[in-house]
Parts: structure tokens; C-alpha cells; sequence
């Protein structure tokens, strides 16, 4: 029995291949729109890395900047920036006292406060940095509610605008994203759907004859799966030789120094585009067959 199951997998097999050759320029169509929809998937994937990269660098930024009331003295400020230290979301602060303050004023402005006004009026701050599980408006926001419960608190400064936007431009890319990738896998499962049915087509006295001698449905339609696998495969092929020379041109051209390319793992791109590549194969066979076999 097991020799007679591998000889009816063996010849499956080898009916898909067949009908591969057969229909070599439609095939050929084929491959390469799942190589052109792999190519595109796998850039996207590429800059989506790179973008999560540059996202990560920008909210390295974010930090909420908090002002004491001027009437307490450094303890109690001290207790009050420990007691926000624990607020869920923080991850570190600095306490900045008014010598530390005047400074700073010092630093950035080139002149002495005392100098200037007589006095020190700086209010003891404190800057904090925000857990990464934390770094988007609303997470930022809910923060800044539980620090603005401190009693000790004047007043509280964080880029409330910037961060709104970016949120919204962070979403906006995502969805886009999502669109033009949804879009590329229909018109690859087409390409693939309209070769398999143009093999059917040909091929529609043969299947006649099979099922005539008995052959169930999952025999008659297992060799168009392969086909659709292996037009995958193919397109999966050719689109990662073209990675690799795109990739080397960035190389020579010494582009990569601007784009994250150490962010995209090679195995990890190898093992989409096959993974993909075969899915979409199988997509298009099962549209196909799905869609004018259904009385077999």
C-alpha cells in the first residue's frame, strides 16, 4: 500500500510539472506577477522595518517635563519626584533643583539669572522619559492625569500637538500599507487563477475520462494545487534574485548607510517570499477550481 501511495503522489506530482511545461507563457505570466507582488510585498516589509526604526528613534524623545510648586522645599520636591517615579509608564526621571536650573538657564541663554533679575525665581522641575510600551498620545496622556493628582505639581509640559500628528501619520502609513498589499495578493491570485483555468479549459476531455474511471474529485484537482505552488515557487525564485541585485546596488551606490538594511534578516526575507510565493499559487488554483469545477 505504501508503494501504491507513492506512486499516485509520484504521478500527481509529475502531472503538475507537465502541465507547467505545457503552458509555459501563461505560467511564465504567472510567476512573474507573483515575483512583481513579492517584490512589492517584500520592499513594503523592508521600509516598514525601516520605519519601525524610525519610530523608535523619534519616541526615544518623548519626555514630560514637570514644574513644582515654587513655595516647597527641596524635600518635599524630592518625595513628590519619587512618588511620580512609580506612576506605571515611567521608566526614569532627573530631579532639577534651582542651582541645577540657573544652569541650564546659564547654558542656553549665555547669561546668569541671578545677574540678570537679582534673584533665582527657576521653579525645581524634573524631566521624565516614558516606558516604550508607553510612547503614543494615549498612554502619554493617561500619565500625565495620574501626575496631575500630585498635590506638590504646578504645572506639566510634554508635546501634546507633535504627538497627536504622529500618531495619525503612523496610522495613515499603516493603512496604507494595507491597502496596496491587499491589492498586489488579488491581482497575483488572478494572474494565477486565469492560467490554472486555461489549463482546465485544455485539459477538460482528460478529467472527463478520470472521473469516468472512477478518480475522486481530490485526485482531479491535486496536480492544478501543485501547479499553482510551483508558479509560486518560480515567481518566489526570480523575485529574490532581484532583491539581491537591488540589494547589492544599494551596496555599491552606498545607499545602505541611509536605509536600516540590518533590520531586514536575509532568512527571514527568504522564507516570506517562498511562504507567500506558494500561498499565492495555491490561492489561484483554489479560485480557479472553486469557482468552474464545483460539479466534479
Amino acid at each position: 500500500k505504501g508503494e501504491w501511495l507513492f506512486n499516485k503522489f509520484l504521478y500527481l506530482f509529475n502531472e503538475g510539472l507537465l502541465s507547467l511545461w505545457r503552458t509555459k507563457v501563461p505560467s511564465i505570466v504567472s510567476s512573474l506577477a507573483i515575483s512583481v507582488s513579492l517584490i512589492i510585498v517584500s520592499i513594503t516589509y523592508s521600509l516598514y522595518l525601516n520605519f519601525e526604526y524610525m519610530i523608535t528613534d523619534f519616541k526615544d524623545s518623548y519626555k514630560i517635563e514637570v514644574f513644582f510648586n515654587d513655595d516647597l522645599s527641596k524635600k518635599n520636591c524630592i518625595e513628590s519626584f519619587n512618588n511620580i517615579l512609580l506612576i506605571n509608564g515611567i521608566d526614569k526621571g532627573q530631579f532639577i533643583d534651582k542651582d541645577m536650573a540657573a544652569n541650564k538657564f546659564k547654558r542656553e541663554f549665555q547669561e546668569d539669572i541671578n545677574d540678570v533679575i537679582g534673584r533665582n525665581p527657576l521653579p525645581m522641575s524634573a524631566i521624565y522619559d516614558i516606558s516604550k510600551d508607553s510612547r503614543d498620545y494615549n498612554s502619554i496622556k493617561s500619565i500625565v492625569n495620574e501626575i496631575e493628582k500630585n498635590i506638590n505639581v504646578e504645572s506639566i509640559s510634554y508635546e501634546k500637538d507633535a504627538m497627536i500628528q504622529f500618531d495619525s501619520l503612523i496610522k495613515n502609513i499603516l493603512a496604507f500599507v494595507f491597502v496596496i498589499s491587499l491589492l498586489i495578493i488579488l491581482v497575483a491570485v488572478f494572474f494565477v487563477s486565469n492560467t490554472i483555468l486555461i489549463i482546465i479549459y485544455s485539459k477538460k476531455r482528460d478529467i472527463e475520462i478520470l472521473k469516468l474511471l472512477g478518480a475522486s474529485n481530490q485526485f482531479i484537482k491535486f496536480p492544478y494545487y501543485l501547479e499553482g505552488i510551483f508558479q509560486g515557487i518560480i515567481g518566489s525564485l526570480i523575485s529574490l534574485i532581484i532583491l539581491a541585485l537591488f540589494y547589492n546596488i544599494l551596496e555599491y551606490l552606498s545607499l545602505s548607510n541611509y536605509i536600516y538594511l540590518d533590520s531586514v534578516n536575509s532568512t527571514n526575507m527568504i522564507v516570506l517570499n517562498f511562504s507567500f510565493g506558494m500561498l499565492l499559487g495555491f490561492l489561484g488554483s483554489s479560485k480557479a477550481l472553486s469557482s468552474y469545477v464545483k460539479n466534479w
